[in-house]
């Protein structure tokens, strides 16, 4: 990340929580009412309020520039059907050239409201009922849950321990690529829950084998511009050609500058066919064009807001390393994961010797924390949860004395 520039720049508030409790936040209401129905929490056993640190959005303010944007489409008083202009597809050109020396032509972006929607549209283009459709498991939910609600078959590459990361069997991954009925393989880079950001020797391997046996990659990489050093995203984009024409890499500002609400991503397909295909099939699924303030946000993100990512990605990796110091000193019978990449702190609490709803039930009810159970996240998750670290670093000594108290 680049961060020789910040004492130049505006300094922006990280530590001031944004109270998203009564305000539509889907982590905050699934958490006041996963404890009562009529959201009284009077008779629970932990003070105050519980905290949400499940979903994957944060709770920092938006940076001013976006909010200028918005606010400026907003006073224009017309909130009609809007497409992408030029100036939109110069801001992502320009980004993901500057960001992650990564070149691509302007015909090759697909818009799509969001990442999950557009692993939809692909899946059931590209794809027939009763294919296998490659994960690596514990990854996102909606990847597999995409899959088997379009009747697809999952066909699980599970990831490999490696001491406090992940790797990828490569012996298993051919195996299930070189499978007939196996057509397509999603790939989350960096990877949500582990936090592994995958190099560019293993997307080349990765790619050699796909092209072997013809099966289609969908590289997710919405988490592409949160990565700490000394790693570096290597995108999809940037291996060579002959290993990327069947590919659909999908990126988006949404968890970069905290604007998921806003609902737009980006989908570069290189062959032109692949791409009139699945816009035909965005179409099918009802999406034309993405609302009025969206662009207008990313335009202001890109362009504008770079400095608030890089002090971000500073401010969020020192919540890793308070979050990792104080459970190591005072809770080590919970291992905390490396984190190369995103805001989403994954947890091992296997030496406490209880199944997932247990301590879930454990977490939420004794000390009202609500993290994303790593059973959600398929085989291998069971014994883990995930921590968001996107919030200000009062709120998460709050989250670990807490913590503590279940010990």
């Amino acid at each position: 990340m680049n961060l020789t520039n910040c004492d130049k720049t505006t300094v922006y508030d990280f530590d001031s929580l944004v109270d998203r409790f009564d305000h539509g936040s889907i982590k905050w209401e699934n958490a006041k009412h996963i404890f009562t129905s009529d959201g009284n929490l009077d008779n629970l056993k932990f003070s105050g309020r519980p905290l949400a640190v499940s979903t994957a959005d944060m709770d920092f303010k938006i940076a001013p520039e976006i909010v200028a944007a918005i606010c400026e489409t907003a006073a224009k008083f017309v909130y009609g059907y809007t497409v992408p202009t030029a100036k939109y597809f110069d801001a992502v050109i320009s980004w993901l050239e500057r960001r992650h020396k990564v070149m691509i032509e302007r015909s090759w972006i697909s818009l799509s409201p969001g990442v999950v929607a557009a692993i939809h549209y692909a899946i059931s283009e590209f794809t027939n009922p009763d294919d296998g459709v490659i994960v690596q498991m514990p990854v996102y939910r909606p990847f597999h849950a995409s899959v088997r609600s379009l009747r697809r078959r999952i066909v699980n590459n599970m990831l490999v321990r490696d001491g406090k990361s992940y790797k990828i069997d490569f012996d298993d991954f051919e195996r299930k690529a070189a499978e007939p009925a196996t057509k397509m393989f999603i790939l989350c880079n960096p990877h949500n829950p582990v936090g592994r950001v995958w190099t560019i020797d293993e997307l080349e391997k990765i790619a050699s084998i796909c092209t072997k046996h013809g099966v289609i990659v969908i590289s997710d990489e919405i988490h592409a511009d949160i990565v700490f050093s000394p790693y570096k995203h290597a995108s999809y984009c940037l291996l060579p050609q002959e290993l990327w024409k069947n590919a659909i890499i999908c990126t988006s500002p949404s968890k970069s500058f905290n604007m998921c609400g806003l609902q737009i991503s980006n989908i570069i397909i290189r062959d032109t066919v692949m791409r009139q295909n699945f816009v035909r099939r965005s179409y099918m699924f009802g999406f034309h064009a993405p609302n009025c303030f969206a662009a207008a946000a990313a335009i202001a993100a890109y362009n504008r807001a770079e400095d608030w990512l890089d002090q971000m990605l500073r401010y969020v990796y020192g919540n890793y390393e308070m979050v990792k110091e104080f459970i190591e000193t005072k809770i080590p019978q919970i291992e905390v994961m490396q984190l190369q990449g995103t805001y989403l702190q994954w947890l091992n609490f296997e030496a406490l010797g209880i199944t997932g709803h247990e301590r879930e039930n454990l977490l939420r009810h004794k000390a009202g924390i609500f993290f994303e159970s790593g059973y959600i996240f398929g085989e291998g998750g069971d014994a883990f949860e995930r921590l968001n670290l996107a919030y200000p670093k009062s709120f998460l000594n709050e989250l670990l004395q807490r913590l503590l108290s279940i010990n």
